[in-house]
């Protein structure tokens, strides 16, 4: 049996299935994960899990959910190019405890995403909402500054921040916030950068 959550009744099942699910690819994978072993981990009956989530996919995701990484800087209006980069990098190296922790089940889950379809498309579908709220942002912050298309920004910043977490866990010395801190301020202002038109 799982622990008893706080908040509201659903609320509870929900964390419970959630950290039953959680429980279960601990111990034993993703490939472990059935609705029939959740509802026993968590107590509850396979019809529960049906109230709270549409199916194993779903269920998945949402525990997926729970590991993943919260990358919140606190960027100032008006500040710096070189203060926000700033900002970005302290923000990346306090999760990186988290990244290092939860290195091996996120390794795991690329290699089970590959062989449900549905955790596929549900990656695909957070990962393009991704992309078009940084370029959202980017194109509120840069305006008219930013010559490349938001969106290609938006694709390197993010290969950025895997790049970095990953170059973390092979040589943690070399991947300082100044380091990082770098890395960001040349990727703004290289999209930031009037490229020459091609000849016609």
């Amino acid at each position: 049996m799982v622990k008893r959550p706080a908040g509201g009744k659903r609320q509870r099942t929900r964390a419970a299935l959630v950290e039953a699910t959680l429980a279960i690819i601990a111990e034993a994978g993703f490939a472990a994960v059935t609705l029939d072993a959740v509802a026993a981990r968590a107590g509850v009956t396979k019809g529960a899990i049906y109230s709270n989530f549409r199916g194993k996919g779903e269920l998945l995701w949402e525990a997926v959910g729970a590991k993943a990484l919260r990358l919140a800087p606190e960027l100032a209006p008006g500040a710096s190019l070189r203060e926000n980069a700033r900002a970005i990098a302290r923000a990346l190296i306090a999760q990186m405890p988290q990244a290092e922790r939860d290195g091996g089940f996120h390794r795991q889950l690329q290699v089970y995403i590959q062989t449900d379809p549905e955790l596929l498309a549900l990656q695909t579908a957070q990962y393009e909402a991704l992309f078009d709220s940084i370029a959202v942002q980017l194109r509120a912050t840069l305006g008219e500054r930013l010559a490349a298309p938001a969106r290609s920004v938006a694709l390197a910043i993010q290969a950025l921040i895997w790049g970095y977490m990953h170059q973390r866990s092979q040589t943690p010395e070399a991947v300082t916030e100044e380091i990082i801190a770098d890395g960001f301020e040349a990727l703004v202002i290289g999209a930031m950068a009037r490229r020459p038109r091609s000849p016609k």
